[in-house]
């Protein structure tokens, strides 16, 4: 079984007595794991990190297997605006885009819920502490060499005018960094792998 690795932020690695260092060696750890993981939801799980890394496949994928509901913040903003999420970047900017992001996501109060995030959740501190006080952040990073495969050259992103894709990484990746609670190592991993690390990180979290 490939090990996916799982990355404990600094804060947090500081409280944790039990380190989740990728997928249990066995069938059973990971069935135990991911069945204290659901008794102990607090309450929500939140996604974060670059556009096409996979938040809500895997989110998907994570609330299934947790019994938990999943949520998009990038269609709360679509249901609101009545737009696609392009469209409002093109027509309204950049600013107008990371404002009403904000505004949407402050609304939230869910419970027992995995959420998927916009890339640009991190540009807003407001948005930030309000997730954290939901429940756990965690960061899927993945190479941007592997992320570049993935987007479509007509994908428009919340950014600033004539900023490359590669600028925009290394723009919001310390960001990443600092906001997760921890970080699972994506890169050439499936879904049933990063969903178990995830599982078995917040397992980790909730041992004190």
């Amino acid at each position: 079984m490939n090990e996916t690795n799982i990355i404990m932020s600094e804060t947090n690695a500081k409280k944790i007595k039990k380190n989740a260092d990728g997928i249990g060696s066995n069938a059973d750890e990971i069935k135990m794991d991911r069945k204290e993981a659901e008794n102990n939801l607090k309450s929500n799980i939140i996604l974060i990190g670059m556009p096409s890394s996979g938040k809500s496949t895997i989110g998907k994928s994570l609330a299934e297997k947790l019994n938990a509901d999943f949520i998009d913040t990038d269609n709360l903003l679509r249901e609101s605006q009545k737009k696609e999420l392009r469209e409002i970047v093109i027509k309204y900017g950049h600013e107008y885009f990371l404002k009403v992001q904000e505004e949407e996501i402050l609304k939230l109060e869910v419970e027992n819920s995995v959420i998927a995030t916009g890339g640009s959740v991190v540009y807003s501190e407001n948005i930030m502490n309000h997730l954290r006080n939901m429940g756990y952040i965690v960061y899927l990073q993945i190479q941007i060499d592997e992320l570049m495969k993935r987007i479509n050259s007509e994908r428009r992103f919340a950014k600033k005018k004539d900023q490359s894709f590669e600028e925009l990484y290394n723009e919001r990746v310390p960001l990443y960094e600092k906001y997760a609670d921890f970080i699972v190592n994506c890169t050439n991993k499936n879904i049933d792998a990063i969903v178990d690390a995830i599982i078995n990180g917040i397992a980790g979290m909730t041992k004190f």
